[in-house]
């Protein structure tokens, strides 16, 4: 494990915590670290990745806990993307934003799972944190492969945009690890 990813990782679950629900999408949930943050009253959360090689881990994971979850292997940016269950309050994108191709069709496939005034949360690197990022990953201090899967990097202009767009509203934003990652979290309109 690089010397910074778990630090990393720390940082950002930590922050969205705070917002979560009772009825929690996990898109792009990696190896599912979120299920280390679930706060006490958590009734369901789906965790949801395109990468089937991480299904085991997250399966171990999930066997651990008395919360109701479940694994799925979906695409979100895929335009025929379906989720046949109860809508959510809350969906989390922890550093998946800047890797979508289509984050418009990503945003509106969310959209569509959730509940009126539901909760979209997002961290993101800054540009200068996703510039930092690939630097960190060509000395060995984060995991390159997350580095070179980079497709762009947002400003808090352009995700209040992309969020508006999709038909969310951004009712918290806040840079941390020293203004390289970015909070935002969103209401659905």
């Amino acid at each position: 494990m690089p010397l910074l990813s778990n630090s990393l990782t720390r940082a950002r679950l930590s922050r969205v915590r705070n917002y979560l629900g009772k009825r929690i999408l996990d898109a792009g949930c990696g190896h599912g670290e979120l299920l280390n943050y679930l706060p006490p009253g958590v009734e369901l959360i789906v965790l949801l990745d395109r990468n089937p090689h991480r299904a085991d881990r997250i399966e171990a994971r999930v066997n651990r806990t008395g919360i109701q979850m479940q694994f799925l292997i979906k695409d979100i940016e895929r335009s025929e993307f379906t989720l046949s269950l109860t809508p959510f309050d809350t969906v989390v994108m922890a550093a998946l934003l800047e890797h979508l191709k289509c984050p418009e069709v990503a945003l509106k496939n969310l959209h569509n799972v959730m509940v009126a005034g539901g909760k979209l949360v997002v961290t993101t690197p800054s540009p200068l944190g996703g510039k930092l990022h690939w630097l960190g990953s060509k000395l060995g201090l984060v995991f390159a492969e997350a580095a070179h899967e980079h497709v762009r990097f947002y400003n808090r202009l352009t995700l209040c945009s992309i969020m508006l767009e999709s038909g969310f509203v951004v009712e918290h934003y806040e840079r941390f690890l020293l203004g390289l990652n970015q909070l935002v979290v969103a209401r659905k309109i």
